[in-house]
């Protein structure tokens, strides 16, 4: 009984002194975030005391407390996955810090924030907040330690934000600034969350031994501060390294035991990750328990829509499903794998991050032009009248120069990346992962049965395709005879798909001569493309797809392709949105080609074709150009 009362005493001095200490700092109204740090450490996982003491600081109306606190529920919050609740709190903490004025406290909250949206896999505001951070930290001249801590945070943050989307180098940019902090600060746990980070890139990279080395030196440092979730990522990642290296016995040291690790820190996040490894290691392993396995880590990232886990998942199940030979589960999870990469990779999202990429370095620019002003404003007073004049024509001339090329160079950077996202739109129009993937089992299967003739045919047509949309997206352009040779490989392997059930036709006009005249790469294909998935693999019964070129009046082409299929009204009516939005996607990269090509010179129509009921019999794609 007596150690009981003994506790109980001992818990409630502890308590009630905690207190005190408490009130006297918040009765401080210059008690800045680190005091509070040091002297609240320990207490960042009781929310009990968290709340208390956030009341405390809003009674002594202390607003670097309150934002504190704020933040540190926001994290406990985050940590358990409670991503609604961390935001909120993280948000009033902002807002309170930007009431008070309180740049140190904007800095750290805007940072909490990006964290939140990183975790879920939303890249845009993620880089916003961190952005907007890390530029509020460097316009402060003399940075102390918390203020340095927030800039290794915001590198560390933008760098895992760029890894995500596979922009390797600028990631390692960012890693390599805030390592670099760290280590002036000594800040262990920073070290330990950067050298995981810059593993992490050159496992993409595929450096396998370099990622693995920075893993353990993470790892290393986890070990030093004993951080349990430090170590759970590490195991992942060493084990993942190890699965890739096909060396089993090593995976599963690292990889088995994260399960339980990750369930007893209740983050949901890495519960799914450590699940969905697990589940990799049994694929490899040929365990049956490889499935129910991804499959629970799957449930639980889309319960909590970690996109990122989610296309890790399913790829993992398109893999098991073809090892079992079960081609349809395979195929439905590669299309789903396929569609959320796409989604999650998409160019306007590629096209946000670049334009807010140059925005800040944009701002810093101006900040820096600010500067040089204020320094030849300085400079000016101190002057004799004929050097003012003379070093204020100079330094006008230095700024006019400098602004000029900024600007100049932000109008070719724009027009670079205008098109280097069409080339990049035309590739993946070209190499559609479901037409590979169908193309290569249709082959596959003439093989198995030995068909040897019509195994070498098509592989030599797929052979073709792949060396034409090589060789054409560095052209940019080609002849029209190169186009439609392009057009007849691709009709080939798709009837081979469809069994040889479609009709096809290329009519060419005398009058042109198709080896002269110039059209852009692939131009075609798209039309084509849509007219036999949207049009013809719907229908029942003959199907025909007719591509016909004369030559019209003022010496212009006139090209033609038409299809007997259900017609575009009943096609979006059967197809699902995903469907329709892709064929959409190709119309508008086609017709932005165009124009870039043609400028206005050129005439695109697309009928419905319907018989004397109104019933409709196919569509027209009409398309005028110089020849």
């Amino acid at each position: 009984m007596k150690p009981i009362v003994t506790f109980f005493i001992s818990f409630f001095s502890l308590f009630f002194q905690s207190q005190e200490t408490f009130k006297d700092i918040t009765r401080n109204l210059k008690t800045d975030n680190a005091l509070l740090d040091t002297t609240y450490r320990k207490i960042s996982g009781d929310t009990v005391s968290l709340l208390k003491l956030l009341t405390l600081s809003e009674k002594n109306r202390n607003g670097t407390a309150q934002s504190f606190f704020l933040n540190k529920l926001g994290v406990f919050y985050r940590d358990k996955s409670k991503y609604s609740d961390a935001f909120n709190l993280h948000q009033k903490a902002l807002k309170i810090a930007k009431s008070n004025d309180n740049l140190e406290q904007i800095i750290i909250s805007e940072n909490l924030l990006g964290v939140v949206f990183r975790r879920k896999d939303e890249i845009i505001p993620a880089i916003e907040h961190h952005q907007k951070a890390l530029e509020l930290a460097e316009s402060i001249k003399n940075p102390n330690e918390t203020i340095l801590r927030n800039v290794a945070i915001s590198c560390n943050s933008l760098g895992n934000v760029y890894l995500t989307m596979n922009h390797l180098d600028d990631a390692l940019q960012y890693f390599q600034r805030s390592l670099k902090i760290e280590k002036i600060i000594n800040n262990k746990l920073g070290l330990a969350i950067n050298y995981q980070n810059i593993g992490g890139i050159f496992e993409k990279k595929n450096d396998l031994e370099t990622a693995l080395k920075n893993y353990q030196q993470s790892l290393l440092y986890n070990e030093k501060i004993n951080s349990e979730i430090g170590r759970l990522i590490c195991n992942n990642s060493i084990g993942s390294v190890y699965l890739k290296q096909n060396n089993l016995a090593k995976a599963e040291k690292y990889i088995l035991p994260t399960i339980p690790k990750a369930e007893a820190i209740e983050d949901n996040f890495y519960i799914s990750l450590s699940y969905i490894n697990t589940g990799w290691l049994y694929l490899l392993q040929s365990n049956p328990k490889a499935k129910s396995t991804i499959l629970k880590g799957l449930n639980i990232a889309e319960k909590n829509d970690f996109i990122s886990s989610k296309i890790d998942a399913y790829e993992l199940l398109s893999q098991l499903y073809q090892q079992e030979k079960n081609s349809d589960s395979a195929l439905k999870y590669y299309k789903i794998y396929a569609t959320e990469k796409e989604k999650f990779n998409n160019q306007s999202t590629l096209r946000s991050i670049s334009e807010l990429k140059n925005k800040y370095l944009l701002e810093k620019r101006k900040n820096e032009i600010n500067e040089l002003k204020t320094a030849k404003e300085e400079m000016m007073i101190k002057m004799n009248s004929n050097k003012v004049v003379f070093s204020i024509l100079l330094l006008l001339f230095i700024i006019g120069g400098i602004f000029y090329y900024f600007i100049s160079r932000q109008k070719q950077l724009r027009q670079e990346r205008k098109m280097l996202l069409m080339e990049q739109d035309l590739i993946r129009l070209q190499m559609n992962p479901h037409f590979i993937f169908n193309a290569l089992n249709s082959i596959k299967s003439f093989i198995v049965k030995n068909d040897t003739q019509n195994s070498v045919f098509y592989l030599n047509k797929f052979a073709r395709i792949f060396r034409n949309i090589l060789t054409g997206i560095q052209q940019k352009e080609t002849t029209l005879k190169q186009e439609l040779e392009n057009i007849e490989n691709y009709l080939s392997i798709e009837n081979m798909r469809f069994g040889g059930s479609i009709f096809y036709k290329i009519e060419v006009d005398e009058t042109v001569d198709s080896e002269s005249v110039k059209v852009p790469a692939f131009l075609l294909q798209v039309f084509v493309e849509n007219a036999i998935w949207h049009g013809l693999a719907l229908k029942k019964g003959d199907k025909i797809l007719m591509v016909k070129i004369s030559k019209i009046q003022n010496n212009r082409l006139f090209i033609e392709i038409i299809d007997n299929g259900i017609g575009r009204k009943k096609s979006q009516e059967i197809n699902s949105a995903n469907s329709n939005r892709k064929e959409s996607q190709g119309l508008i990269i086609s017709e932005r080609r165009l124009e870039n090509f043609y400028a206005k010179e050129y005439s695109l129509k697309i009928l419905d074709l319907t018989d004397e009921e109104k019933n409709a019999t196919g569509t027209s794609v009409q398309l005028e150009i110089p020849q």
